[in-house]
């Protein structure tokens, strides 16, 4: 694959540590310099997407139902431990360098750190909607009242499969003031259910319209948190690699204000900033662009569009028709579900695909995560007009440990980097007639059925 060959991180880390003035690196470490690189490469991408295009191939075999991306080989896959974090936290509070096994000083401990940066990741999970799942359990039998799990951060979607081998559909979504309004004795009544809807146990409880008058199975869409970090073990933090550091800079925001020695309003305050940026930004993050299926492009409707244009659409779409359906960040299902059946005779545009044992290719178009130098002779992969801008960044995350004024004084290499974002997105919006809406393909949920609702809409 093409690719950039001009400069490794040896000597991108040399030009980092120049402007430091510690070209021995003395006061920042090479290990310690390679993760503000890292951090920086990882930033950029997730504000340019400068070098994370790129198509992959993603095979559905017969069975297979909802997918996720997060799979070993993929461009998606989430690979950022908590063991990382801490480790740069570690580095930015002056601490040694030791992962999730504390050897620092009293100011802070991994306890701290862990508890904080769990907290935030599962905060920005929750607004994000990035781990979503399917999970299925039996719907409650002469009952309405249904209890998730308690890794369940929200649920998005539930539908029903009977028993009796009647076709399966998606439940609608209603409130407890409409469900009295237009069917007060539902509750009494048993029979099929056609609507859900959150209790006064939210969120792990949901109700549907009636009891259940047969058995059942509930199929549904949620957001989970992620696993739970127990240092000193390494755990995959669960967000996408490229926005991991949105987590880290509110779980250190949270260190410095709540460490009794080591409390620095100044940097608190800076840190929970960059937290918030992030986390408005990661609220539309693109990551799926286009998709095609025997190299003939395909739409890429999010469930809640197919649920209302076709009930039942993972074996009723027409076969000559296929979707790649988006569930959720790094979730997505083929229409309809590869069964094994083939998509019809002749196939897709004509030429055929799909068979009783052959899998479904698709090619999605994804927002890879960053690539990230590992050993010296690695080639960064950066254009050259964004090399200063790397190094600013680095720099200045660099000079965090310094704290006071010192640190304050290097906010311009930050604006100097952001200002770059915005140019080198500029530029990309200029390359495209439809660039907006190319980026958001796999947020396309949130224009018709938003998950919170705009401060600006709320009437008092």
């Amino acid at each position: 694959m093409a690719g950039y060959s001009y400069i490794t991180l040896a000597q991108l880390r040399g030009e980092l540590l120049a402007r430091l003035q510690d070209s021995g690196a003395v006061f920042t470490t090479v290990p310690e310099a390679n993760i503000y690189i890292a951090e920086a490469l990882h930033v950029l991408n997730a504000q340019t997407f400068a070098q994370g295009m790129t198509d992959f191939q993603f095979d559905f075999a017969v069975g297979d139902t909802w997918k996720t991306l997060n799979v070993a080989g993929s461009p998606r896959e989430r690979t950022v431990t908590d063991a990382q974090l801490y480790t740069q936290m570690e580095a930015m509070l002056l601490e040694p360098m030791s992962g999730g096994t504390w050897t620092g000083t009293n100011q802070y401990n991994v306890g701290l750190l862990s508890a904080a940066l769990e907290y935030r990741r599962d905060e920005l999970l929750l607004q994000s909607a990035a781990n979503p799942a399917s999970i299925s359990q039996n719907a409650p039998l002469m009952a309405v009242r249904s209890t998730l799990p308690d890794s369940t951060l929200d649920l998005f979607r539930v539908r029903y499969i009977a028993q009796d081998g009647s076709m399966p559909y998606v439940l609608g979504r209603e409130d407890i003031l409409t469900k009295n309004a237009f069917g007060p004795l539902l509750a009494i009544n048993p029979g099929s259910p056609e609507s859900w809807m959150i209790t006064a146990n939210a969120p792990l409880t949901f109700d549907v319209s009636c009891p259940t008058n047969q058995p059942a199975t509930l199929d549904m869409i949620v957001s989970n948190a992620g696993a739970s970090l127990v240092p000193p073990t390494p755990t995959v933090l669960g967000l996408p690699d490229d926005w991991a550091w949105v987590a880290m800079y509110g779980a250190l925001a949270d260190v410095l204000a709540n460490s009794p020695e080591g409390h620095d309003s100044e940097r608190e305050k800076y840190c929970l900033q960059r937290y918030q940026q992030g986390l408005k930004a990661m609220l539309r993050l693109p990551w799926l662009l286009q998709a095609t299926v025997a190299s003939i492009p395909v739409d890429t409707p999010s469930y809640k569009e197919m649920d209302s244009w076709l009930q039942n659409w993972e074996s009723r779409q027409p076969t000559g028709d296929p979707m790649v359906v988006v569930g959720g960040i790094d979730f997505v299902a083929l229409a309809p579900f590869n069964t094994g059946q083939g998509f019809g005779t002749g196939g897709f545009g004509g030429g055929g695909f799909g068979g009783s044992t052959v899998p479904v290719s698709t090619v999605l178009t994804v927002v890879g995560n960053a690539p990230i130098p590992v050993v010296d002779a690695d080639e960064v992969q950066l254009s050259r007009d964004g090399v200063d801008a790397v190094l600013s960044y680095a720099q200045h995350v660099a000079s965090f440990k310094m704290g006071g004024a010192e640190f304050m004084q290097t906010i311009p290499l930050l604006e100097q980097f952001e200002a770059y974002c915005r140019k080198k997105n500029s530029q990309y919006a200029a390359l495209g007639i439809f660039r907006p809406q190319i980026l958001m393909e796999g947020n396309r949920r949130e224009e018709i059925d938003p998950r919170f609702e705009m401060e600006t809409n709320v009437k008092r």
